[in-house]
């Protein structure tokens, strides 16, 4: 049964914001349409062969076709351009705005995205019961009355998330009526107090996720779009030859309901922006990404489980979403041989002839182990492929798929103040961004032990980083600096050997302030730590974060497991009084050059 939203509208909030700009302007206010005449623009020009739809200045408010999982279906566009300045599309019910599958040279200008009602929600804590372990929060003004479960308490001035305070997860909704949702959640209830702002997303019914969804196209290009809400994350791209340009976006809070006197807290339920495996990453310049649920920009890569080896014929589960294609390199780990695949065949798993204690492994695996793979489920086909030579790997190897990672990404030039992560799990370059109160620039794969990592570049510079790790502390988390390029073993909770990494480079980059450790280096090659500004580090106690590692978070540079490492001409002024010593070398470091010496303003 679906819940009764407010009567309320976000049209009336941007019906306000261009009168304003037309007033300024002597341009009239927009009209309002309907999501179908939206689509009809945009499926009539693509089947009379335009190279420019141009779709008129206005609001576009509906919702999705019946049955239809997305309000705008965009499948096989190619070499097309579409115009929608001025335009908003305000989608009514929870599912997707934009699915673009198929694509290729494709540009969208303009585009602005919301949902009324929008899919998540705020209030004030009204009240607190450590005890019983529950909070009640009073819905804010025309905002939707809605059992959102997943909870963050933010503080009143920052309207951030309360520093030093956990993630919270498992956390369940309750309608007390008079406007009070009651989130069941021991953590919530332990250190919220009456008056805090909070949060609350995951709605929990059936949608098909993200507000604009890019899958196996090439060559897609988002100029000016914003995204002002999401039911999850804001714009995510995977599959296909990827080398988009996402210019001059923003994933930001959208205006104000109608009826409300609170700006809004979130711009999105989960990550604003997700780039998944693809032949080429994504270039991210000159957006603004503020307030998202989750992590605020990453890049996803997976690997490849060997069950079956005939000859040339290999048979592999993927652990996520992707499989290899024709052309395909294909390797273990860094340095290691490389195989072309030749030839892919899809089969489903009780015809493909793997040995019992092989399917046992994969029917057994628990979440977050070597074995629990996309295969684990029976009517998920497992991938046959044939390789360029005979395998060197035994059955149960992990292998990288050299073309589907996502390498060759640039997110560069771009203004975050976000509380999530910036995240990296390939090759690529992270420059010229200012970055405020993040949890940090982290570059770390998050597989289990076991599967195959190769990363063989890393560029990190030209960074402006201010106020890293005051939220969320995490100890199990092994992301303990402003900048943390690294891979944990996750059954020793140590680091993996030099190799994950081929090079890493971190130079010229501006870190202020901020909690624990500046920058943190693991299982690399060669390591390059040139020309960066560590301002005003450990004047704050460090929390937990990597502390089942054994990470010193006391420490302004630790390093672990790496061959060799090079310090050039960085800058350390004024370290708190938290600091045990500038550079910690833990284990395994083979070569260590230069030092880094504290000075006074």
């Amino acid at each position: 049964m679906r819940t009764v939203f407010r009567a309320c509208s976000l049209t009336a909030a941007f019906l306000a914001i261009f009168v304003i700009g037309s007033i300024a302007h002597a341009t009239p206010a927009p009209s309002v349409n309907s999501m179908e005449a939206l689509r009809r623009i945009v499926s009539d020009g693509l089947a009379s062969g335009q190279k420019r739809i141009v779709i008129p200045p206005g609001i576009y408010k509906g919702g999705p076709l019946p049955g239809k999982g997305e309000h705008l279906s965009i499948v096989g566009a190619k070499n097309i351009t579409i115009v929608a300045d001025g335009v908003s599309m305000i989608c009514t019910d929870y599912t997707r705005a934009i699915t673009m599958a198929n694509c290729a040279d494709v540009t969208i200008t303009g585009l602005m995205i919301d949902y009324d009602p929008l899919p998540f929600t705020q209030g004030d804590v009204v009240a607190v019961n450590p005890g019983e372990g529950w909070v009640d929060i009073k819905v804010h003004a025309g905002y939707p009355y809605i059992a959102a479960s997943r909870i963050d308490i933010c503080d009143r001035a920052t309207r951030y998330r309360k520093r030093d305070k956990p993630f919270m997860w498992d956390s369940k909704a309750e309608l007390r009526g008079d406007g009070i949702v009651r989130i069941h959640c021991k953590e919530a209830a332990a250190f919220a107090k009456v008056g805090d702002l909070a949060s609350l997303g995951g709605v929990g019914r059936p949608v098909v996720a993200h507000t604009l969804d890019i899958a196996n196209s090439a060559r897609v290009t988002l100029n000016g779009v914003s995204v002002f809400s999401s039911n999850c994350m804001g714009i995510i791209a995977s599959g296909g030859d990827g080398d988009h340009r996402f210019l001059k976006c923003r994933v930001i809070p959208g205006p104000p309901p109608a009826g409300a006197t609170e700006a809004r807290i979130l711009s999105t339920d989960a990550d604003a922006i997700l780039t998944g495996p693809m032949k080429k990453g994504v270039l991210t310049e000159g957006c603004e990404i503020r307030d998202a649920g989750d992590d605020s920009w990453s890049v996803q890569s997976e690997d490849y489980v060997i069950l079956k080896i005939d000859g040339n014929t290999l048979t592999l589960s993927p652990r996520g979403q992707t499989a290899p294609e024709v052309g395909d390199r294909i390797q273990a780990e860094l340095d290691g041989p490389i195989w072309i695949v030749r030839d892919v065949q899809k089969v489903p798993r009780d015809q493909a002839g793997i040995e019992a204690s092989i399917l046992d492994k994969l029917v057994n695996a628990k979440p977050w182990t070597f074995w629990r793979l996309r295969s684990t489920e029976n009517d998920i086909p497992v991938v046959v492929v044939k390789i360029s030579g005979t395998s060197l790997w035994p059955v149960g190897t992990s292998l990288r798929d050299i073309d589907r990672q996502g390498d060759g990404f640039n997110f560069r030039r771009n203004k975050v103040q976000s509380s999530g992560r910036i995240l990296i799990k390939a090759a690529g370059i992270v420059e010229d961004n200012v970055i405020d109160s993040p949890f940090a620039i982290c570059a770390n794969p998050e597989v289990p032990t076991g599967a195959a990592i190769v990363i063989p570049s890393l560029i990190i510079r030209n960074n402006r980083i201010t106020d890293a790790h005051s939220f969320n502390p995490m100890a199990w988390a092994s992301q303990a600096g402003a900048i943390s390029v690294t891979s944990a073993d996750s059954i020793t909770h140590g680091f993996r050997p030099a190799g994950s990494y081929g090079k890493v480079v971190i130079e010229g980059n501006t870190i202020e302030g901020g909690n624990g450790s500046s920058i943190d280096v693991t299982s690399a090659k060669s390591v390059v730590i040139r020309g960066n500004r560590i301002d005003n580090p450990q004047a704050i106690e460090p929390n937990d974060t990597g502390g089942h590692y054994n990470m010193d978070n006391h420490a302004i540079i630790w390093l672990s497991d790496i061959e060799n490492v090079q310090l050039i001409g960085n800058k350390l002024i004024d370290p708190g009084k938290y600091m045990n010593q500038p550079v910690v070398s833990a284990a395994n470091v083979g070569k260590l050059n230069g030092s880094l010496v504290p000075e006074r303003k």
